[in-house]
């Protein structure tokens, strides 16, 4: 019996067979793109937790270091808790001392901690710090970031010139170059050959504005840093130079060139009113005087401290404020000027007593006037300290001006002055390192950076030097037995 619908012509049974082997093949087919897609999400999901694991794997690296730093840099403070106790910086007894930090989860149940191992607890040399960050997630292999710094002694004086804001060069025969008074006066000639003069010199200006580093026609032996990402932050005459010894007139060293500059620019604080053994307050120096006073007696640390409203000598060469050794002078008033030199009158630096140095520090939120004979300091630039405490937050800005007649050595560090310099007369020779907020140089001034100032320890904490990442099984090899703990 036929039981099809009437009028409709049914199909064949082999037809009707061969439509379902197709839907059959279609919903395999199908079957199989979703099952290929939930393995790439899949993939996917395991990707993007990975990446996201090793970035966790960087931060938590980084945190180890942070807390290493930390501590390092409470010890070179002197705090005797610098690191907390020995059952948790394990070590005794050595020199190297290392830490299991457990931090907090991580986002899918991943655990993670870091391994941080410190080379040198005394800080004898330049310390390293390695520290190893392992991520575990609930399934897969962890991960690792295995991270290596060096530090090194943070030094406001690592630069030779340098201004926060501007810094301008006037004059055809400005130059900047550098020498190293650890090996004598500058110019001289050396045992193994040579000179002492390097075009080691670096001068310039950490503002991104354009043209802050107005060179004109003076000639940087050495290096101009700019805050500028491209060149826009040097301006330079036809004359002027940037480059090595031998360099044309007219030409700039693109590699001699170093923009993206930055520099901290910190507030010295001005000291209080000195007090106690060895302190003593003037109220002015007008005629010559040498300090310390025959009657004068030291401090426990050897230096005389004085409390002064105001330095101001003119008149002939006879007015000499004379500095016999280890004087601190603060100037007592925040307004004004505090020290002026006119005249032929002048202030001569001896060299400082035993091994003490600096022979003058001056500590001054007033304005400073160098002019007549200047200061006379034939000694090495960190025998004289020019302090300039005018703080940030100020609304007016302090005033440093020196021109001298005499050769001008010494370090100036008043990160919110405008500096003029005119040093040296006809000779203008200025030697040591110069931070202000502006900085000017007129005339024939001839700056030469003391590459010894690098070295000189002013507190500053300890601070990356160095950074690399290991990456290779071979590279993590070379420290493995320092961080398998």
């Amino acid at each position: 019996m036929n039981t099809d619908t009437p009028g409709r012509r049914a199909l064949p049974r082999s037809r009707r067979g061969a439509l379902l082997l197709m839907a059959m093949i279609f919903a395999a087919i199908i079957a199989l793109s979703l099952g290929s897609y939930v393995s790439i999400c899949t993939q996917s999901t395991s990707l993007a937790y990975r990446s996201f694991y090793a970035g966790a794997a960087m931060n938590a690296a980084e945190t180890g270091l942070e807390q290493a730093m930390w501590s390092v840099n409470k010890q070179l403070a002197g705090n005797s808790n610098a690191w907390t106790d020995w059952t948790i910086w394990t070590g005794a007894g050595t020199d190297a001392v290392r830490r299991t930090f457990t931090l907090q989860p991580v986002a899918g149940g991943a655990t993670a901690q870091v391994k941080v191992f410190v080379s040198s607890r005394s800080l004898a040399g330049a310390p390293w710090i390695i520290a190893r960050s392992i991520i575990t997630p609930k399934q897969g292999k962890s991960i690792e970031r295995w991270i290596r710094i060096t530090l090194a002694r943070r030094n406001r004086f690592a630069t030779g010139m340098v201004a926060k804001d501007s810094i301008r060069f006037n004059g055809n025969n400005a130059s900047v170059d550098s020498y190293d008074s650890r090996r004598g006066a500058y110019n001289a000639a050396l045992s193994g050959g040579g000179n002492n003069r390097y075009d080691r010199g670096t001068a310039g200006s950490s503002s991104v504005a354009v043209n802050s580093f107005a060179l004109g026609q003076a000639d940087i032996w050495g290096n101009a840093v700019i805050g500028t990402s491209d060149l826009s932050g040097l301006s330079v005459g036809t004359q002027g130079t940037v480059g090595p010894f031998g360099t044309a007139a007219g030409t700039v060293v693109r590699n001699n060139v170093l923009t993206d500059f930055t520099a901290d620019f910190d507030d010295v604080p001005h000291p209080p009113t000195y007090t106690g053994s060895g302190s003593y307050s003037i109220v002015t120096i007008s005629s010559a005087t040498t300090l310390p006073r025959a009657t004068d007696l030291p401090a426990a640390d050897g230096k005389y401290y004085y409390n002064i409203d105001t330095i101001s000598l003119g008149g002939n060469a006879t007015n000499i404020l004379t500095i016999a050794s280890n004087v601190v002078i603060r100037t007592t008033s925040s307004l004004g000027t505090a020290i002026t030199i006119g005249g032929n009158a002048s202030i001569r630096v001896n060299a400082p007593s035993g091994t003490l140095k600096p022979s003058l520090e001056i500590f001054t939120q007033s304005n400073v006037s160098i002019a007549g004979n200047g200061v006379a300091n034939p000694n090495k630039p960190d025998t004289f300290f020019l302090w300039g405490t005018r703080p940030q937050s100020d609304t007016t800005r302090q005033s440093i001006t020196i021109n001298g007649n005499g050769v001008l050595s010494s370090v100036v560090y008043a990160p919110h002055a405008d500096i003029s310099l005119h040093g040296g007369g006809n000779s203008g020779d200025v030697f040591g390192s110069i931070i202000g907020k502006t900085v000017t140089v007129t005339g024939n001034s001839a700056f030469h950076y003391d590459e010894s100032l690098g070295a000189l320890n002013t507190g500053e904490p300890l601070g990356l030097k160095d950074w690399i990442e290991y990456v290779s099984y071979a590279d993590r090899q070379v420290f493995a037995r320092v961080m398998n703990f």
